[in-house]
């Protein structure tokens, strides 16, 4: 320092560096540590080639937890007096909890170099070889996609240090979205962004969070900031264009949807799906409106097949439930129908819609398990009189006991062919049919209308026959 600036700074404090130092001392001693900073740096500032000055001051800064300005102070302390081995000492604890464990263990080394038998040395760098075999389980869990494990040896991690590093937080975030714990990895991002709002790696893991998610446009918003922060964060530049990319090819899809371009929009989803096979919140929906587009083209088992991957993703996802129920009924399944808007029921118990549905489909349940008269005909539910008549005729002929002699299968038929259009050409009885009550009302079911199936098929038949 030139003499004149030390002139300036004794007129200014007539104590020397080593009373000021004293002064410190006694503030440190009594707990009022951020005053301890201040006279240390007084006495630096007049002695700043003092290596004991630098290493008390980071002994005070520790205790106030801040590792970092400690840090520097420990290494401008070694780098005055490379003999000073509490300098190393202070160091390599500020290095840990800076979460730089390599350094750590660096400056340990150091020390037992200078002192071979010094016990808290050998003791504090045993504890940070536990760090990092930790680090080492973490790694290995993240690996091979154990977020479960991860999370919890991230957890034994950071109760080994006072302030948990960032970079460690970021693994425990990263392992939470693994595990589907969106809500633990926000609350770690939210951490990290308190203590540092422009810290792009806390930004990124919240763009991941709203991700994994599904909020894509989110996400992107949080890449660019990412990005704004830190250029070179090419991680975040992956992800926003993997997500825009993802964005742009979903809404195609949905805009060819609703302009009726059923093939282009059957494409655009299944391109979709392909982009990122991990982003389940995503691939639901992508799914779901697939499903949507089988379903328009009457590929019912191909659209239940897509709401099962759908649900497989997201089994809360309730619009998916109710078109899988609806595709079941197209199949002619209508136990599964049932069960799938029971649960649907179940999740929105003041759903009135879904309440009609099941009823619906309960009614479609218990018709099936009857004798599907428009199937022994060979004709649509809107089939008038004279297409009725001509099925009937049909099959009469078809399984008349003169042409079937002895055949308990063609007698059998016969009967139900009868029963059927004694049915379906009765407007009352075809109406109770159609909505499932007994075609003969109370007391008298369908069930029993066969009894008598042979006179009553005699009977048609030979009207029938007359009639030609």
């Amino acid at each position: 320092m030139p003499a004149e600036a030390m002139d300036v700074d004794r007129l200014e404090n007539p104590l020397t560096a080593e009373q000021i130092k004293a002064q410190a001392n006694q503030e440190y001693k009594t707990g009022n540590y951020a005053a301890a900073v201040d006279l240390y740096s007084q006495s630096i500032k007049l002695e700043p080639s003092n290596a004991t000055y630098y290493g008390n001051r980071s002994a005070a800064l520790m205790m106030v937890k801040k590792y970092s300005d400690a840090a520097k102070d420990c290494q401008m302390a070694v780098q005055l007096d490379p003999l000073f081995v509490k300098g190393y000492l202070r160091g390599a604890k500020c290095q840990l909890q800076l979460g730089n464990v390599n350094e750590s263990l660096r400056l340990y080394t150091k020390v037992l170099d200078l002192e071979p038998n010094n016990a808290v040395a050998a003791k504090e760098r045993a504890q940070v070889n536990q760090v990092q075999s930790q680090i080492d389980h973490i790694q290995m869990f993240m690996a091979n996609k154990q977020f479960g494990l991860g999370a919890n040896a991230c957890d034994r991690l950071l109760g080994m240090v006072e302030l948990a590093p960032r970079s460690w937080m970021i693994w425990k975030g990263e392992c939470l979205i693994g595990k589907k714990d969106f809500n633990g990895a926000s609350s770690v991002a939210m951490d990290l962004l308190r203590r540092d709002s422009q810290n792009s790696d806390a930004i990124y893991l919240r763009a991941q969070v709203l991700y994994s998610q599904g909020e894509n446009a989110k996400a992107i918003t949080h890449c660019a900031e990412a990005l704004r922060c830190d250029p070179d964060c090419s991680k975040a530049r992956v992800l926003m264009k993997q997500v825009k990319h993802l964005e742009a090819t979903k809404t195609a899809g949905n805009d060819a949807f609703k302009n009726g371009k059923l093939q282009e929009a059957l494409d655009l989803y299944t391109t979709a799906l392909s982009i990122d096979p991990e982003s389940e919140s995503t691939n639901s929906k992508l799914y779901s409106n697939r499903a949507m587009v089988y379903a328009k083209l009457g590929r019912y088992q191909d659209a239940v097949q897509d709401c099962d991957s759908s649900l497989n993703l997201d089994p809360a996802y309730l619009k998916v439930l109710r078109k899988r129920a609806e595709c079941y009924q197209k199949l002619e399944k209508y136990e599964d129908a049932v069960r799938d808007l029971k649960a649907a029921a179940e999740m929105d118990k003041g759903n009135r819609d879904i309440r009609r549905e099941l009823q619906a489909a309960e009614l479609e349940l218990k018709k099936s398990s009857r004798k599907d008269y428009y199937k022994i005909l060979g004709v649509g539910r809107d089939a008038n009189d004279s297409e009725l008549k001509k099925a009937y005729r049909k099959q009469a002929l078809l399984y008349h006991p003169d042409k079937n002699d002895g055949d308990a299968t063609a007698e059998s038929k016969f009967k139900d062919v009868g029963e059927a259009y004694a049915v379906l050409s009765d407007p009352t009885k075809k109406h109770r049919y159609d909505n499932g009550m007994d075609v003969d009302g109370a007391g008298g079911g369908m069930d029993d209308f066969g009894g008598g199936g042979g006179d009553v098929n005699s009977m048609f038949y030979q009207m029938f026959m007359n009639q030609q």
